[in-house]
């Protein structure tokens, strides 16, 4: 009995040494409603439809919640409820290649022209430089914009993906292969047509076979179709704060960087186990991807954004409130995913969410990092808001703006009403009389280019981009480009008609001129004797 005492001290020891007092560990008994009441509260906040919730600790799941409404109907969203899952997939498309790459049908440092040799991008050299690892770690140098680039086919068939990934030869590089992490879902496009080539069966299928099914994943499905008869929700935008249903573009053709996988949050945690436990499942190991496979994906590959931030093989790799996570992000524009483990407190975390938004409660839709906060005993962070304060200083501007083109269009209007009756006498040099027409032109279009074209470059967006993801911002775009135009237009309008009418610029002026000069030319002899009699006749 004596001994007991030294046997708990030895164990404690062992235990300080395995993770030391620097070290972050999940309180023994996580508060649940606490993480319940912050997300409402978060919802609330933001005007968040609804929330799926999981939790896992160890290899078990420990908590499911779902929050809110599924659709428009008022059907409550429950941890079954299937979401899009946007770029949450990427995880998934890396670890079909991992699966191949294991069964010695593909290898990572082989070029990608080995599984596809008609394979190209604008450069040629290029083309047969970029690897099977530059894709998985977005080194390829192929760019965001032509990640984010916006489906023109709706074309359903299997020869979908592999039309997606032969328009990239028109494709130009940013910088050169394998010099620097530039994220671009054009990457894992191709791998999920080395994934369908290499294995004969369209990349749908083969997720579902060698990802899904092994891991129980019922409601999780590799397209809209198939997922709405298992209640999909509705997803929705934000408009000014205000969510509204929206029915995205569903192209085939992008399923393997995210366009159209559903999940739930529960099979997502099926999903988070075997991440955690190097690809255990219950009792067995379904992945046919050794536990060193696995650990590797989620290894820091490349830098990406920042000098705290990395990229593995399909996994965001950082430290997260505190602790090192591992985690993966999913943006529709409708809908916002994050899956996040914390490898070192056995935790995982997935929340789905059935909005998106840029505007100034974006940083509410982060739920993860408050719950992982929670999860750790720590309160959540305060909401970060400078992007989305970016976003509101921009829209107000452009409002600003608009609002002066609206008063500069009243005011050509007034202008036209109250013309003189007699026109205003002058004379101006060729530049005033042109300065009323150029510079209204010049502003108008100057601001219009600015709005469309400028304007969505900046984030390396384009406007059709910015129509589907931030549409309260993209259409106030076009709507104050619009009023631009028309005040241009307008104001041509009414200095031309100054021009004819008004006599502000000296034309009629020099019309009277010159007939007064016509008055003084001298007179014919004959008539000048008859002029001269009747001015003496006018003076009796």
């Amino acid at each position: 009995m004596k001994t007991f005492p030294l046997l708990q001290l030895f164990i404690l020891a062992i235990a300080w040494l395995a993770h030391p007092a620097s070290a972050v560990l999940p309180p023994a008994a996580p508060d649940f409603t606490a993480v319940d009441s912050y997300v409402e509260a978060q919802m609330k906040e933001a005007r968040i439809p609804g929330v799926a919730l999981a939790i896992v600790q160890d290899d078990h799941i420990v908590h499911l919640q779902g929050y809110g409404v599924a659709d428009p109907a008022g059907r409550p969203v429950t941890p079954q409820t299937p979401f899009l899952i946007a770029s949450t997939v990427k995880p998934f498309t890396a670890l079909a290649i991992m699966q191949l790459v294991e069964a010695g049908r593909v290898e990572l440092d082989a070029p990608v022209q080995r599984y596809l040799p008609w394979f190209r991008v604008a450069d040629e050299a290029a083309s047969t430089q970029i690897t099977v690892r530059h894709l998985l770690t977005h080194t390829s140098g192929l760019s965001e914009a032509v990640g984010n680039e916006i489906p023109v086919s709706a074309n359903a068939s299997e020869a979908a993906l592999e039309q997606r990934v032969r328009r990239l030869s028109a494709a130009h590089l940013n910088r050169p292969v394998g010099a620097r992490f530039e994220y671009s879902s054009a990457n894992y496009d191709t791998l999920g047509l080395i994934v369908q080539t290499v294995s004969g069966q369209p990349y749908e299928t083969y997720v579902q076979q060698h990802i899904f099914a092994p891991l129980d994943m019922r409601r999780t499905f590799p397209s809209v179709a198939e997922a709405e008869p298992h209640g999909l929700a509705t997803g929705y935008r934000s408009w000014f704060g205000f969510p509204i249903p929206f029915d995205a573009p569903r192209p085939r053709a992008y399923a393997p960087s995210g366009w159209t996988t559903a999940s739930s949050a529960e099979d997502l945690a099926h999903f988070a186990i075997a991440a955690l436990n190097g690809g255990r499942y219950g009792n067995t190991t379904p992945l046919n991807v050794s536990p060193e496979g696995l650990a590797a994906m989620q290894q820091p590959a490349v830098r990406s954004y920042n000098d705290a931030t990395f990229y593995g093989l399909g996994w965001n790799v950082t430290t997260m409130s505190g602790v090192p996570a591992v985690w993966a992000g999913g943006d529709a524009m409708n809908f916002k995913t994050r899956l996040v483990l914390a490898p070192e407190q056995r935790l995982a975390v997935v929340v789905l969410v059935n909005m998106n938004s840029a505007n100034v409660n974006s940083g509410r839709f982060e739920l993860h990092r408050g719950v992982l906060s929670l999860l750790l005993g720590q309160q959540p962070a305060a909401v970060a808001t400078s992007h989305s304060l970016q976003l509101y200083v921009t829209m107000s501007v452009i409002l600003i703006v608009s609002l002066l083109f609206v008063a500069g269009m009243i005011r050509s209007v007034l202008r036209l009403r109250r013309r003189p009756a007699t026109p205003e006498k002058g004379h101006y040099g060729w530049r005033a009389r042109i300065a009323p027409i150029g510079l209204p032109l010049a502003l108008a279009l100057t601001w219009a280019l600015l709005l469309l074209l400028g304007l969505p470059q900046v984030g390396g967006r384009s406007l059709p981009f910015l129509l589907l993801y931030v549409p309260d911002l993209g259409y106030m775009l076009i709507a104050s480009a619009a009023l631009a135009l028309a005040w241009g237009i307008i104001s041509i309008f009414v200095s031309l008609s100054d021009l004819t009418s008004n006599d502000r610029f000296g034309l009629n002026s020099e019309i009277g001129d010159f007939t007064s000069e016509q008055r003084t030319l001298p007179t014919p002899p004959r008539m000048k004797t008859v002029l001269e009699m009747r001015n003496q006749i006018s003076n009796l």
